[in-house]
């Protein structure tokens, strides 16, 4: 049960992508900070603590407690400024003082979201590691669905608060997040340094787009550990911004304030600093989705988490650097889902999946397959076998791969076949 106490008031929060509240200063009526700044704390016996996260989707997640709450799991995203709560589960017992209504917005076509502000709150990650006088936004509604869409229970998004204290290092092969005391680790940090700038939260790189047309287009992208996909592109906001002659109209993904649409193709290369990777996915979302951030001047769109798990990633905020160095990825060809559905777990945790989107003339629009069918086999193995990492890893193997599948749909049982297919 979610405990609060609510006082009156209304903000509407602009932001991009997930919109978040700023922690600066502010004074009640007797002359009380309201906001504190966000105190994270390093034992200081130690130099360097390191948690082991999850990766779902290419999205990194951690476990983080709060007010003494049991370990709730909270998705790591360099996109966002203040942390948010998009779900509570049914026993879940969470106590949240110093609440206020709010309304907040971010990308997606709907309209503003309601959610309550609470701040004064005490963040543990692990027994060295800690933050008190956090602030914290708790949504209203599920809008993310991300437990359905990854398969398991996910609580929240934490980002710049996590970042801005440390040196943090991302280690995708090793799934293990670290974070180094700055004044013992700057001078040892290796690899391909890139300057970032931070700005309201947000960290910003500059890379270079090689397009289908032989342009190579300066862009400003947001470093965003939250976005699965590779690159997304907004061509509103540079004149050599265009999506490239072969696309798909494409479903992108859930914002802050709804759906997001656009289209999906794949760029010549993506040169950052000294690294060219070439083939690139990217996405191009319409303006509607934009909403009011099309054509921002602030950034030319985002650098997402399917670049980002190539490299050995270490974030300095304080320092301006991100520093770069291959793993094993580096090489991986840039995968996208081959048969034109998305799939989601109904009850997170359960081996129960039903598809929610399927694209007009994709492999799984062909076969006949509709949204709401419930997935009972797939190559004649039980669905109940599965897990939904798996099955998203066979929809991207290869193109030509025969995939015989069958669903529930009210009270029948169809079988079906689709062949996997290059979208882009």
């Amino acid at each position: 049960m979610v405990k609060s106490l609510l006082r009156t008031g209304a903000v509407m929060l602009l932001a991009a992508l997930l919109a978040g509240c700023r922690s600066v200063s502010k004074s009640t009526a007797e002359g009380q900070p309201i906001f504190m700044r966000n105190l994270y704390r390093m034992n200081p016996k130690v130099k360097s603590v390191t948690i082991p996260f999850r990766l779902a989707n290419n999205l990194i997640i951690i476990p983080v407690s709060i007010n003494g709450s049991d370990s709730l799991r909270f998705i790591v995203d360099t996109g966002v400024k203040t942390p948010l709560i998009t779900l509570l589960n049914v026993g879940d017992s969470l106590q949240f003082a110093n609440t206020r209504k709010i309304k907040i917005r971010g990308l997606g076509a709907g309209d503003d979201l309601e959610a309550l502000l609470s701040y004064g709150n005490l963040f543990a990650f692990t027994p060295h590691l800690m933050a008190r006088n956090h602030d914290l936004l708790i949504l209203m509604q599920d809008v993310f669905m991300l437990s359905k869409k990854l398969g398991m229970y996910v609580n929240g998004i934490i980002g710049y608060d996590f970042f801005k204290d440390f040196i943090v290092e991302i280690d995708y092969e090793t799934r293990r997040l670290t974070l180094y005391d700055p004044k013992h680790y700057r001078k040892k940090l290796r690899g391909h340094a890139l300057p970032i700038s931070v700005e309201d939260g947000k960290p910003y790189v500059e890379c270079y787009v090689h397009q289908a047309n032989g342009k190579r287009v300066k862009v400003r992208l947001l470093i965003d550990t939250g976005a699965s996909s590779a690159v997304s592109l907004d061509v509103l906001s540079h004149p050599d911004i265009t999506h490239p002659p072969q696309y798909i109209e494409a479903y992108l993904g859930q914002g802050l304030s709804g759906d997001i649409h656009g289209k999906l193709g794949r760029i010549e290369a993506l040169e950052i600093g000294k690294y060219i990777l070439k083939d690139v996915t990217a996405a191009y979302p319409d303006s509607a989705s934009l909403g009011m951030f099309a054509g921002s001047s602030q950034r030319n769109g985002q650098l997402g988490a399917d670049v980002l798990k190539r490299f050995r990633v270490f974030m300095d905020y304080e320092g301006g650097k991100i520093y770069l160095k291959p793993n094993s990825f580096f090489k991986e060809a840039f995968n996208y889902n081959l048969s034109g559905m998305e799939i989601i777990t109904p009850i997170p945790g359960l081996p129960l999946f039903t598809i929610s989107e399927v694209s007009p003339c994709s492999p799984a629009a062909e076969a006949g397959l509709l949204p709401g069918d419930e997935i009972l086999n797939i190559n004649k193995q039980n669905a109940f076998s599965l897990r939904l990492t798996e099955i998203m890893a066979l929809l991207q193997s290869k193109p030509g791969r025969k995939i015989s599948i069958s669903v529930r749909r009210g009270n029948q049982t169809i079988t079906t076949q689709l062949i996997l297919r290059k979208p882009i």
